[in-house]
């Protein structure tokens, strides 16, 4: 199959609309639907139905979408081993404020000081928006998390278990409902949260919002109210809260390392193996602190 058919499919269904899919991809949206009409004749199947303004992606779509991102992200890093590297090329970096932003800034900072020939801007944004500016070629490289699946330009991913925390005064049988502490809708720990509470039927409310981890961790070590985290972002003055006390266990979030080979340049390998090291010396830290 055509990657360029391949990667029109997958722009389409991610962002939901043909015009925005043919202004990311630099085409006119008649050629975008004519592309889509000949991935469909190929493979003999409707692959996008429009109802009105919603889209819906039929079963087979959803099936070869599966395949269709790993023949991108194979497509892209063949292309990338013949990528003419300029020592001057600007590397963009997405760094998700919802995941460990501290560990992973710090070992980006390192690369910079150690290589001062390097370019590289870096973004700190949640993860949703990380991946969105991913989509749209705004950055070049992302660390974020995600719900699942087999996303674009998804190249490693690992899974670690978040943790309900309050301060070390804050009791759960003092509120009816409970008061959660959460980044904006969005946010996969959020979303942990929200699922785990409704599936045994327990009531909540978000009592503090923000983008910000800082201030995250510090609403919940105020008292203000629960959260998730993972253990290397828990912090003194906060305490686990144990399964014994009635909280519904949270599923494990999945980290993913993004990037699009052909805008990697000349140090995309470098930042790429030292945001991997920082990612799984974190793991090591939360498995130590489980055990």
């Amino acid at each position: 199959m055509p990657t360029d058919l391949l990667r029109t499919f997958i722009t389409v269904i991610e962002v939901r609309s043909h015009t925005k899919a043919a202004e990311l991809l630099n085409r006119s949206q008649p050629a975008v639907s004519l592309q889509i009409k000949r991935l469909e004749d190929m493979v003999g199947y409707k692959l996008i139905r429009q109802k009105g303004r919603i889209m819906h992606v039929s079963e087979k779509g959803e099936a070869l979408a599966m395949h269709a991102r790993q023949i991108l992200r194979l497509n892209d890093l063949a292309i990338g081993l013949f990528e003419r590297k300029h020592a001057d090329s600007l590397l963009r970096i997405g760094l998700p404020l919802d995941y460990g932003v501290r560990h992973l800034q710090r070992a980006v900072t390192g690369v910079i000081h150690a290589h001062p020939a390097l370019r590289l801007t870096v973004r700190c944004d949640l993860s949703r928006s990380l991946q969105e500016a991913l989509l749209r070629d705004e950055l070049d490289m992302i660390v974020a998390l995600y719900q699942g699946g087999d996303p674009q330009f998804l190249v490693q991913s690992w899974e670690e278990q978040p943790v309900w925390v309050g301060a070390d005064a804050l009791q759960l049988d003092a509120f009816d409902a409970l008061p959660l502490v959460a980044h904006p809708t969005g946010c996969v720990y959020r979303q942990r949260m929200t699922d785990a509470l409704s599936s045994v039927e327990r009531n909540w409310n978000v009592v503090f919002s923000s983008p910000d981890i800082d201030a995250v961790q510090q609403a919940v070590r105020d008292g203000l109210g629960f959260t998730s985290l993972t253990s290397p972002t828990t912090l003194e003055g906060m305490r686990r809260v144990s399964p014994s006390e009635g909280l519904p266990a949270l599923e494990p979030i999945r980290i993913g390392l993004f990037y699009r080979q052909t805008r990697f340049g000349s140090w995309g390998n470098l930042v790429a193996e030292t945001l991997t090291e920082a990612i799984e010396t974190t793991l090591q830290i939360d498995a130590k602190l489980r055990a």
